[in-house]
């Protein structure tokens, strides 16, 4: 049955818990490249008066979300009172652990009802959950002025991540919180030791080498590279460099058989050499952890943890870091985008309302707001303006890191495949690549298993 296979697919996306991303299904574009404007709150009656209409029809409706544990769901629920006071409408928080979500998810649509009129989802699940036919398309909403007003501005949302919850050309939801990969590194160890920052992998390899060298008890490296899909989701950052493949988009076949994903999986196990000690169970906090304790020189990791290494309350580094856009590999340059983002159930009975919700969390007007509140930016506005640049030193390798992630969507390719597949693809990376770092596999026995087992799938 077609439902019981998607839904089994669903469930298995429960194995990639806190990052979630994608290539863009639409027509790729760069990373916005026009003069930074400054994010201002919408004149009061602008909103107001949107607001009057939204309680005049809604009042008394209540929504009900699924969502996840997340800083930028803490920074949404720091806004719903002034909206609930707004409209009239009571918002229902349900906050789950992320592999509680997914399996929430599945017993959702698994029994074709839900109480939820919006969920967080992310690229991995949207295959699945829209074959599911459990959420809808919101381009409809989009497209009426009636109901994006101007000062929401789904426009102003970075090119990278506002397509990263689209299938088949069709929109399915709004992006809140997206993320890229890009490298950190520590400013005044590379000023004390003449250290350069690396602009390819030859040069990373060689600095995480001399940082060792130089800095006796510190590692060259950190990077989450865990059984499962966080060893997937460090090593497909390093796969494109070497022009090494997961899906060939010329034949639609596995390309574990390639030279270059061998010559990836090569270099990425021998930079494994000059991070810390046990490092094949690092998930990211024990990656970030590592680095915010002044543990390595370095980290490839996810830009959502530069707030983490900018907060002196958690951080031994805070203030000491520096960021670089992913440094290239023969075939170039790329990184990916990854986030969550809000959907609207195909069971809400109150689509219009739960739209209206969307529409003022996520706006361009409420930014500062969500951003003050903890919440991860993906404007474009924000990104870009030169104030916020300045206060967040992270926020231009950021953007620079993005225009990596869109070279790759321009060659069709992405870190993750947007497909129902795709889950169980990233389970067999995950496992059989992580296996070569404990020395259970060679990188030829990784590559052959990942080629056969996948093969068996991708018919």
């Amino acid at each position: 049955m077609k439902l019981t296979k998607l839904l089994t697919i669903i469930l298995l996306a429960a194995t990639l818990l806190s990052s979630c991303g994608t290539k863009a299904t639409l027509a790729p574009t760069n990373a916005p490249t026009t003069a930074p404007t400054q994010v201002a709150t919408a004149p009061a009656s602008s909103l107001e008066d949107w607001a009057a209409k939204v309680k005049a029809q809604f009042a008394g409706t209540e929504l009900k979300l699924a969502v996840a544990s997340h800083p930028s769901i803490d920074a949404f629920k720091k806004m719903t009172p002034e909206f609930e006071s707004l409209t009239g409408i009571k918002v229902t928080w349900d906050v789950m652990e992320e592999g509680q979500l997914a399996d929430k998810l599945l017993l959702e649509a698994s029994s074709g009802k839900t109480d939820y009129d919006i969920i967080m989802s992310c690229p991995e699940y949207t295959p699945s959950l829209v074959d599911a036919s459990f959420v809808d398309s919101i381009d409809e909403y989009l497209n009426d002025p009636a109901k994006s007003p101007a000062w929401f501005a789904p426009e102003d949302i970075v090119p990278a991540y506002r397509d990263m919850l689209s299938f088949q050309g069709k929109h399915y939801g709004i992006p809140f919180a997206g993320e890229t990969v890009f490298l950190f590194y520590r400013n005044d160890i590379f000023q004390k030791d003449g250290l350069t920052v690396p602009t390819t992998m030859d040069e990373l390899r060689a600095t995480a080498a001399a940082i060792q060298q130089k800095e006796p008890g510190m590692a060259g490296i950190s990077m989450r590279v865990r059984l499962g899909w966080e060893f997937t989701y460090m090593w497909s950052v390093f796969i494109f460099p070497f022009g090494g493949r997961m899906i060939d988009p010329a034949t639609n076949l596995p390309g574990f058989d390639l030279a270059g994903t061998k010559a990836s999986l090569e270099y990425f196990t021998l930079l494994t050499q000059y991070a810390p000690k046990g490092i094949e169970s690092f998930s990211f906090p024990e990656a970030w952890d590592a680095f915010m304790q002044g543990k390595a020189g370095m980290m490839v990791e996810a830009s959502a943890g530069a707030p983490e290494v900018e907060n002196p309350e958690k951080s031994l580094v805070a203030g000491k870091v520096g960021y670089a856009p992913m440094p290239s590999g023969p075939d170039g340059a790329y990184s990916g985008v990854w986030g969550w983002g809000f959907a609207l159930t195909s069971g809400s009975k109150q689509k219009d309302a739960a739209w209206d919700l969307i529409v003022y969390l996520t706006s361009k007007a409420k930014q500062a707001e969500y951003v003050a509140n903890g919440g991860i930016p993906s404007r474009s506005s924000w990104l870009q303006d030169p104030a916020n640049q300045a206060k967040y030193p992270y926020y231009q390798a950021t953007l620079d890191t993005l225009k990596q992630a869109a070279a790759l969507q321009a060659k069709g390719l992405g870190v993750v495949i947007m497909d129902p597949r795709w889950s169980q693809v990233s389970e067999i990376i995950g496992t059989e690549g992580a296996k070569v770092l404990t020395k259970e596999n060679t990188v030829d026995q990784a590559l052959s298993n990942m080629q056969s087992q996948i093969s068996d799938i991708w018919k």
